[in-house]
């Protein structure tokens, strides 16, 4: 019974508050991931309680539980939240606008020919009824953002993971070290993670939490110490070119055509670039971005030998056998050079020693998606 024995209407910004809180199991990390301060997110949740009537979270030494009474409302929350999304979907088509528009996560800067905009072009000559509006969410505000219907798809470096949410893995590229045009190792072929250190490695720690990591730990696999200099993403470039520090970018920041800086692979370092999208989004819109995002992957790796593309089914090689492990095994990123990763080695299921896997350089041989 609801104060005043009259049930009342529920703001959705406060389903969205309990659930945050329900799936990290902790205030700090669930105001991160909605963008806001922890002191609001609690505010939110005292009121659900409030209105209510009952006590949904209990605090606790690691963070936050759940109470009966919360458990009861978390799936009940899910589905109003949900109800909410298909009532955006179904008026869609009768706005008016002669499109459907999505909102989409992805990092920044955009390069001019990279997946992103690859993607919009074939968007706008194939599935012209579709538009996007670019965000640009932080890691760990992403998984929040898309189960909320506040974004309808992301591009990341590190696909979310949750019940909620489904990824697939578009392209695969070498993580490079970026450099100013000046820099003593600027015309090195590859360097080791190493070349980083003792100096200011300018990232965007907060924004790529996850990339960052992933770095940290490739070096300290090799006893490497980075000293980062936390740097808006769109600021690192000029920074770099400035001769202020370095950074570590995917290999396709080279289509930005930044005219001060130079990309140097690092050594066994890879990234691989996701969309993921929610569980249940059946609209043709996201359909039609999936398709977009495919076709805009097998592009760039049929354009770039130090691209490989993932395509729809299981992986599988040159024989026929299906592959174990998503990576390539060899990716080209220099003319006529090709750079071995053991340590994420592909194996043919097919029958032992069938198909040593040794592909064409510059070969599209990852054929499969990642699912979540």
């Amino acid at each position: 019974m609801f104060p005043g024995g009259a049930e009342a209407d529920i703001d959705p910004r406060l389903l969205r508050a309990l659930l945050a809180v329900a799936r990290e199991g902790h205030f700090g990390r669930a105001a991160v991931g909605l963008g806001i301060a922890q002191p609001a997110l609690s505010r939110q949740v005292r009121q659900l309680e409030r209105l209510l009537g009952v006590e949904l979270l209990v605090r606790t030494p690691r963070g936050a539980e759940l109470t009966e009474a919360g458990r009861t409302i978390v799936p009940e929350a899910e589905r109003a939240l949900e109800h909410n999304r298909r009532i955006a979907r179904a008026v869609r088509p009768l706005t008016g606008s002669g499109s459907d528009v999505l909102t989409v996560s992805a990092p920044m800067p955009i390069s001019p020919r990279g997946l992103l905009a690859e993607t919009v072009r074939r968007l706008r000559s194939d599935h012209g009824r579709v538009r996007l509006s670019t965000v640009d969410l932080r890691d760990g505000q992403q998984a929040a953002a898309l189960i909320a219907g506040r974004v309808d798809a992301v591009l990341t470096w590190h696909a979310p993971v949750a019940d909620e949410l489904v990824a697939e893995a578009l392209v695969v590229e070498h993580i490079s070290a970026l450099l100013p045009r000046s820099h003593p190792l600027a015309g090195a072929e590859m360097l080791s993670i190493g070349a980083l250190e003792a100096q200011s490695v300018l990232f965007p720690v907060s924004e790529r939490s996850h990339c960052w990591a992933q770095l940290d730990a490739a070096a300290a696999a090799e006893d490497v110490e980075l000293t980062p200099v936390p740097t808006a993403p769109t600021a690192v470039p000029d920074l770099v070119a400035s001769g202020l520090g370095v950074s570590a970018v995917p290999g396709s920041f080279r289509f930005t055509g930044h005219p001060g800086v130079t990309l140097v692979p690092l050594q066994r370092l890879f990234g691989t670039m996701s969309i993921v999208r929610r569980r249940d989004e059946d609209s043709r819109a996201v359909t039609d971005l999936l398709t977009a995002c495919r076709d805009a992957a097998r592009y760039l790796a049929d354009a770039h030998d130090d691209v490989a593309a993932f395509r729809s089914g299981r992986a599988r090689c040159s024989a026929g056998g299906r592959v174990s492990g998503h990576p390539p095994r060899h990716v080209r990123v220099r003319s006529g050079q090709r750079f071995a990763r053991p340590h994420l080695r592909s194996t043919c299921q097919r029958a032992e020693g069938c198909c040593p896997l040794s592909h064409r350089p510059g070969q599209t041989i990852c054929d499969g998606a990642s699912g979540m």
